[in-house]
Parts: structure tokens; C-alpha cells; sequence
């Protein structure tokens, strides 16, 4: 089985690394088009859904549709050619039987993209065009589920922030590869190398550095102005906005701060996230 899934919580970098994976796999000489990048979101739609299991999922809630997701999923990586892609933010769980939604024979091994909580907060506020505050709520909500842009999409359960993370890097049934976001952006070569590395492939030094060249935020936002981008939400102004790190500090007040460090500290510092947190942050 070579299906590997791409997971993150919401505005992790998920849709960077697809443009990465897509720029260095297939070696363009120019930067592939964001509308065609590998790993796309056609698994969540709801059509596409329906028409392989033949159910109205429509009629199910967000529990009742995680008990057909195992049987998807395996379905669904057997239609798929060697070394596939495919793009999910749901958070890692198990029926009540103990059969995970991503089980085993579905799955050559996971790469999972986390991001700073703080981030993750402004961006995720500014994608959906939600207040902080409420996003940070969000956040620390075990029941959280992430809708989608239309009725269109599958609602994919997430939980919290910090048991999303957890559930992944710590579940024993798939093998997991975690990708800091900003260790991708402090040394994309690096950083992605080791992606390539752990899907089996060797890494091939002037196709990396042009896929990086390639896969730029300035460049998918001058794509994305050129010619848009199919997995906009309508609420948002743009998908690809700053592609940085460290914003929350001109975005986030010491209250908002210290209240996701309230419920995420002890992940973010598990990740090396607390070490970027100042007193004149907190604004104490």
C-alpha cells in the first residue's frame, strides 16, 4: 500500500506541501497550477462520497458518517495508483469496536503538518471570516467539526487543537512523519527532503531546490490572483494570504494569548512553541 495521507488541523500548511509534492513530482520546468495539485480535497465532497458508497450521507450525522469512513477509506485506496496523495483533517479516532477510520490497509503511512496554535488562530479567522475569540473557543472544543465551505463538503470531526495533534503523533497503527510548518519554512529543502525521504523516494537536489523555488507564497499568490483558486471559501478574501510565521504577535492581544497557552501550553511546548512566547507577549 502506498497511499499516503496528508493531515493537519485547519490552516497547518496542508495545501503548501500539496503545491510542494506536485511541483517536485511532477518537474515542471514552471510552477504547476494550483488547480491541479496532488492530494486534493475530492474525498470530502459529499457527491463524490455518496456516488462511491452509494449513501446519502446528507441523512447521517457527523458520528454516524465516521462509521463508514474505515470502509471508504480502504475502498478508496485500492482504486488508487502507486504512491497516491490524499488530503484530511480529521482528527485520529477509532469506532466503538476499536477499527480506526483510517485503517491499516488504507494507508502507506501519514505525514502529519502541525503549526503553531497562534497562527493557526489568526489564520483559520481570517479563512472563514470568524471572530478570534471564537476560533480560539473553537479551538479547545473537543466537538469541534470542520464544515467546509458548502453543504457540499463532508464535515470531518477535529476535536481540540492539542488532542488533534496528540491523537496523530501518538497513535501506533500507521506511521506518522511530523513536518513542522516552520521548520518548512526556515529550511524548505531540509524540511521537505525528509518528506520525500519517508515516502520511499530518493531526493534529487536540483528538483527539490526548483520545487521550492516553485512552490513560494508570492508565487501561489500571484497564481491564485491570475487565474483563482477552486478550493477558495467564498467567506474569505484569498487562500493564500501571508504564509509566514510569528503574526500572531501584531494580531492576538495578552488575553487571547494566554488563553490558548491556557488550553494548548503543554502541546505547544512538547513542539518547541512555547520557547517563542515573551513576557512582553503576554502583555504582563
Amino acid at each position: 500500500m502506498s497511499v499516503f495521507w496528508l493531515v493537519s488541523y485547519p490552516k497547518s500548511g496542508n495545501t503548501w506541501l500539496r503545491a510542494l509534492l506536485t511541483n517536485y513530482l511532477c518537474a515542471p520546468q514552471e510552477e504547476a497550477s494550483i488547480n491541479a495539485l496532488v492530494g486534493g480535497p475530492s474525498i470530502v465532497r459529499r457527491d463524490f462520497f455518496d456516488d462511491f458508497m452509494g449513501i446519502d450521507s446528507a441523512d447521517l450525522t457527523p458520528e454516524e458518517l465516521c462509521a463508514f469512513l474505515p470502509r471508504f477509506h480502504k475502498l478508496l485506496a485500492n482504486e488508487l495508483p502507486s504512491r497516491s496523495f490524499l488530503k484530511a483533517h480529521y482528527a485520529y479516532s477509532e469506532l466503538a469496536d476499536g477499527t480506526p477510520i483510517f485503517p491499516e490497509a488504507a494507508a502507506g503511512g501519514v505525514i502529519y503538518i502541525l503549526r503553531n496554535p497562534l497562527d493557526v488562530a489568526v489564520s483559520y479567522a481570517h479563512h472563514v471570516s470568524v471572530p478570534l475569540d471564537r476560533i480560539i473557543d473553537w479551538m479547545d472544543d473537543p466537538t469541534a467539526v470542520a464544515v467546509g465551505n458548502s453543504s457540499g463538503i463532508l464535515p470531518q470531526l477535529l476535536g481540540t487543537w492539542s488532542d488533534h495533534v496528540s491523537g496523530w503523533v501518538e497513535q501506533r497503527r500507521l506511521s506518522v512523519h511530523v513536518v513542522r510548518y516552520e521548520d518548512l519554512l526556515a529550511a524548505p529543502a531540509v524540511a521537505f527532503g525528509a518528506v520525500m525521504r519517508f515516502i520511499g523516494l530518493d531526493v534529487d537536489a536540483e528538483r527539490l531546490v526548483r520545487a521550492v523555488a516553485h512552490s513560494t507564497f508570492e508565487r501561489l499568490r500571484r497564481q491564485e490572483a491570475a487565474t483563482g483558486f477552486r478550493e477558495w471559501p467564498p467567506m474569505a478574501r484569498s487562500f493564500f494570504r501571508a504564509g509566514n510565521a510569528g503574526s500572531w504577535r501584531s494580531s492576538l492581544d495578552g488575553d487571547q494569548v494566554r488563553k490558548l497557552i491556557a488550553a494548548h501550553g503543554a502541546m505547544m511546548e512538547r513542539f518547541g512553541y512555547l520557547a517563542g512566547v515573551a513576557a512582553t507577549d503576554l502583555h504582563v
